[in-house]
């Protein structure tokens, strides 16, 4: 007896299944491999890959100068990392930071909770994981970000330096990454509302975080990176994430910010 999908009672998946996103996953290859994360040749302007559309025949009309505030430098200051980096341990307070503002709790006198980012129905269906490999009053180890509670749950400890650069493509000894958050998603916080929309919404609403993340990074002065070259299945088993919990994206963190390219 087949399931079916809660936006048509008359379309039956794989009866393993209940949502499409299900299957997308258990099919992703287990490694984005370096050669397809490798920069292809520029491709020539207004071509379908080059990164612009344009309309020839459409009239322009030039744009302002731009407004000005500290928050607008700081947002074109926003650039990954580019390796080899400095060592640069990141403290209790700026992973508190990075946390409070990517995707914290913000409590409010008479409102319900909310979070620095728009979600669906208010649904919140990420989690992050904080992987500390170099900090001086927070023990190295792997752990949970537990949003109610504004704590760090251990989930691991010790040094994970080495299993990082192993199944991180790119991640390397020069980079002195000092940790790597993980975010995951667990849609059907999302889907029971939504159905296969809550998929596309989670994924939304982790880019929001990792602006964020790369945003409050620069602001502290910490070079950051979003990495999604990495052995999924490698990531889940050693989080050791629920079956219906997939790994998204991944934020590095190393040295101080320096401009690069994304």
């Amino acid at each position: 007896m087949s399931r079916n999908s809660p936006l048509d009672g008359n379309s039956p998946l794989d009866d393993e299944f209940e949502y499409l996103y299900e299957l997308y996953h258990k099919n992703l290859p287990p490694l984005v491999s370096e050669p397809t994360l490798a920069p292809k040749e520029s491709s020539s302007p207004g071509s379908p890959t080059s990164g612009y559309k344009t309309y020839r025949r459409a009239a322009t009309t030039p744009l302002a100068d731009t407004a000005d505030s500290d928050f607008l430098k700081r947002l074109q200051q926003r650039a990954s990392y580019t390796p080899p980096t400095e060592r640069r341990p990141i403290p209790n307070t700026e992973l508190s930071t990075l946390l409070a503002y990517s995707y914290g709790e913000i409590r409010e006198a008479g409102g319900d909770p909310r979070r620095p980012v728009a979600s669906g129905g208010a649904c919140y269906p990420l989690e992050i994981y904080p992987i500390v490999l170099d900090s001086p009053d927070v023990d190295c180890g792997i752990y949970h970000y537990n949003v109610r509670d504004d704590t760090l749950e251990q989930l691991q400890e010790g040094d994970y330096s080495e299993w990082v650069r192993t199944n991180w493509t790119w991640i390397t000894a020069a980079d002195a990454v000092a940790a790597v958050f993980v975010i995951t998603a667990i849609p059907e916080r999302s889907a029971d509302k939504y159905g296969e929309m809550g998929y596309l919404f989670a994924g939304l609403e982790a880019g929001s975080v990792i602006q964020n993340l790369q945003l409050v990074a620069t602001e502290l002065g910490i070079g950051s990176r979003p990495h999604n070259g990495l052995d999924y299945r490698a990531v889940r088993h050693q989080l050791q994430l629920r079956d219906d919990e997939y790994l998204l994206s991944t934020v590095a963190f190393g040295g101080a910010t320096q401009v690069g390219s994304d």
